[in-house]
């Protein structure tokens, strides 16, 4: 991988980590952000245990899966339309995606990060949604 495409992955990966809106105190201070996500994270470890963030924790980022992939669905139907004019392109851009995906789940994530199958699970489920719902809904 070029050091783009990580760099670009990584931010991508963190956004939830930096967008985070809850605040807590961290050494007499309150903080947003990417700190308050950490302190957040540190403490669901120590109250649930190892790879298990809670269901805050997983909420909050279960949404930003839900929203990115209702995103994608929009982009690849705008590029599907403006440069292939296919409906067909569309379902392929897609399911190039649901591969990524879980390329991504499944290999990746728990290689990189330790992630259990079961949050692959929850993940994948997340993202393959809307996308689900566009097939059924508009096809």
């Amino acid at each position: 991988m070029t050091t783009f495409i990580k760099n670009t992955y990584l931010y991508l990966v963190t956004l939830p980590d930096r967008l985070y809106p809850f605040r807590c105190e961290i050494e007499g201070q309150w903080v947003r952000g990417r700190r308050s996500y950490e302190q957040a994270v540190e403490r669901a470890l120590v109250q649930h245990g190892l790879h298990r963030l809670g269901y805050k924790l997983t909420l909050y980022r279960e949404t930003f899966h839900f929203v990115g992939s209702v995103v994608l669905v929009v982009a690849a139907t705008i590029v599907s339309k403006t440069f292939f004019g296919s409906e067909t392109a569309l379902y392929v851009l897609l399911g190039t995606v649901i591969v990524a995906l879980f390329f991504q789940e499944f290999y990746l994530h728990p290689k990189l990060y330790g992630q259990r199958y079961k949050k692959g699970v929850i993940d994948l489920l997340s993202w393959i949604t809307p996308m689900a719902a566009y097939f059924f809904l508009f096809k």
